[in-house]
């Protein structure tokens, strides 16, 4: 098993008001495991987690949408992003989605059709810079059905090619995890401890 221990992290503020914290966002299709390594490298790391908020509002109102209802999901994603980062005891939160999937999912659906809300395409725009960096999370794991789920195996294939087309196109930088879960955090924490040299990132046998 590894330990994962990370101190002495120094890293550029986010946002005037906010403390010096980073965010780092896992994207994919659904049931990519985005959800799971969000969370297991914020409990091994101390660090922040913002859950998928899109996830909740689609099951409250039983997957039946609209274009206003993704704004709303991306507000609250945000919303829930700036608050963890304004409470983070740590320099890092780890994000489940962000605008950019809420946007494609929405047009995929038909929920949202062209022209897109204002609100929703600035919010996408905003990925860019808004992330440290944009982890894929690969679609080399099986496929899981569960209650209120929004896709099947072969939905999953088509939505997760247009991720990767769309953040290519936005010239995103970005890396694709395959592999086991303590496989893919390994993978997040080479490349974490690349990205910021000064970070004091270390990685222990338990």
């Amino acid at each position: 098993m590894v330990a994962w221990i990370h101190e002495d992290i120094t890293v550029k503020r986010f946002g005037a008001q906010q403390q010096q914290v980073e965010m780092i966002v896992f994207v994919g299709a659904e049931s990519t495991g985005k959800s799971t390594l969000a969370q297991h490298l914020a409990d091994r790391l101390g660090a922040g987690f913002v859950p998928e908020i899109g996830r909740f509002i689609w099951e409250e109102k039983q997957g039946r949408l609209n274009a206003d209802d993704y704004v709303e999901i991306s507000e609250r994603h945000r919303a829930a992003e700036d608050a963890a980062v304004s409470q983070a005891s740590s320099s890092l939160v780890f994000v489940d989605t962000n605008a950019l999937t809420t946007l494609l999912l929405g047009l995929c659906f038909g929920q949202v059709t062209e022209p897109a809300p204002l609100t929703l395409l600035r919010h996408a725009d905003e990925c860019r810079s808004r992330y440290l960096h944009h982890f894929v999370c690969a679609d080399d794991i099986p496929y899981e059905e569960e209650p209120g789920v929004r896709e099947n195996a072969n939905w999953r294939t088509h939505i997760q090619r247009l991720v990767l087309e769309d953040i290519e196109r936005r010239d995103i930088g970005y890396t694709v995890l395959t592999g086991t879960l303590e496989e893919r955090a390994a993978k997040v924490m080479e490349v974490l401890s690349r990205i910021e040299p000064d970070r004091q990132i270390t990685r222990a046998a338990a």
